[in-house]
């Protein structure tokens, strides 16, 4: 019985994202269809060194099972004992080994250490002997598809008990992201005897299917797709106000910071925000949830008077959760003629024009929102709500001062039960749950 039969063989992942698939989010996936769980990457370095950051990703629900914690980390021992002290509460540990940012760069981890065999090997290896719970990797491709598949199968002979296979290049991201290559990802899952989860061009639940039948693979994740709509899993597409008040239900019950909560709220409603950009600097500059609540409703009413999408050119109307496609950009391996040189020429320029535009438009969005903030220590709405005295922190997750959030949780007996603010430290009790 391999890994994935053993948590009742999940065929719908959600994938590890930074600021993105933290616990109010991963609950809301699985109440429509999400089956299997990562964590954001975590920063080995930073969780063993820098104690408000750890408290920060320790945010647990005996609901969100089967659950796969990831890490980013270029040294054995960091990341075993990382692990250690997370093991008790998921199913299995992974290592990033397919971030492509440039702070993965400058940190030397994820995609950059794919050159790194005997390093990879050393980490894998140690967590496999020394851990209670399974060690999986996730991974990008090479351009060579052997050395994808030698890749593949070097990490099955390290330790690794599953792979994640996105079927990108480290090159390929941003606006070079392009669409994935599910023939190296099918060449993996046939090389290996360990389970495999296809990552890449999942939009709809129709690709999920189409995916599994064409690379055999155990099962299928997905990122970007399901920010743009979570319920993508279960094959709808709802109203994205209603999943912004589901997954703001969610925020309630198991608290993140206003950051991430905006985040959220604006890959929601990408669309809708493009036919109703009043809103914007409302939602950009709220300093609780109960102002974002206000102005989704808001936007709601006006957004009801709609009869379709005047701005956007989509298959489907703005209010509905729909893929958000990246905007292409030619490459010097495009094989191009002499008219399409001439349209590409006059897109390219036409883009620079709009990006212009965007920047201004952004510009202008943050001056309205600094001087809302402005305005809201002025009118005192920015004032702590529990001692009505000090300045509440912007990003805290309970809307209070540091010293009302600390006293707060210190008469929180449980820690599982605590509300997790990543912007002040918890009590004794939390940390010396954590520390080894």
């Amino acid at each position: 019985m391999d890994l994935l039969d053993g948590w009742g063989s999940p065929k719908y992942v959600l994938a590890p994202m930074v600021d993105g698939s933290e616990l109010a989010w991963r609950m809301l996936g699985r109440k429509y269809g999400v089956q299997l769980s990562f964590t954001p990457m975590i920063n080995s370095t930073s969780f063993l060194t820098n104690m408000k950051y750890r408290e920060s990703c320790l945010q647990f629900a005996p609901e969100d099972r089967p659950l796969i914690v990831q890490f980013c980390a270029n040294s054995p021992e960091k990341f075993v004992k990382c692990a250690k002290l997370v093991q008790q509460h998921c199913d299995a540990v992974d290592l990033n080994l397919g971030c492509p940012q440039g702070i993965a760069k400058r940190g030397h981890y994820g995609a950059f250490l794919q050159e790194e065999w005997d390093l990879i090997k050393s980490i894998v290896s140690k967590a496999s002997l020394e851990l209670n719970v399974p060690v999986t990797c996730k991974i990008r491709i090479f351009k060579d598809i052997e050395q994808t598949v030698n890749y593949a199968k070097f990490l099955e002979a390290a330790g690794a008990s599953m792979l994640t296979v996105h079927g990108r290049t480290r090159e390929m991201k941003g606006q070079k992201t392009g669409l994935a290559d599910w023939d190296q990802i099918k060449a993996v899952k046939k090389a290996v005897k360990i389970p495999v989860i296809a990552n890449g061009n999942i939009q709809y639940l129709s690709d999920v299917h189409r995916c599994l039948q064409m690379t055999n693979v155990d099962a299928v994740m997905s990122a970007e797709g399901h920010l743009h709509n979570p319920a993508l899993f279960s094959g709808h597409q709802p109203s994205v106000y209603t999943m912004c008040f589901e997954y703001l239900e969610f925020v309630e019950k198991y608290p993140t910071s206003l950051q991430i909560i905006r985040g959220h709220i604006f890959k929601l409603c990408h669309f809708a925000l493009d036919e109703h950009s009043e809103f914007r600097p409302t939602i950009g500059s709220a300093q609780t949830t109960e102002e974002i609540i206000e102005a989704l409703r808001k936007m709601q009413n006006e957004c009801s008077l709609c009869t379709g999408n005047k701005f956007t050119d989509l298959s489907h109307p703005h209010w509905i959760c729909q893929p958000y496609e990246r905007p292409k950009t030619l490459t010097e391996h495009d094989s191009l003629n002499r008219t399409d040189i001439q349209e590409a020429d006059i897109n390219l320029s036409t883009k620079k024009t709009l990006l212009t535009e965007q920047r201004l438009k952004r510009r202008a969005l943050k001056k309205e929102a600094k001087l809302a903030k402005k305005m809201a220590v002025i009118e005192g709405k920015l004032i702590c709500t529990s001692c009505n005295k000090n300045r509440k922190s912007v990003n805290c997750a309970r809307s209070v001062c540091r010293t009302c959030c600390e006293d707060q949780n210190n008469s929180t007996p449980n820690m599982l039960t605590s509300i997790h603010c990543s912007t002040h430290r918890f009590s004794r009790k939390v940390t010396t749950a954590f520390t080894d």
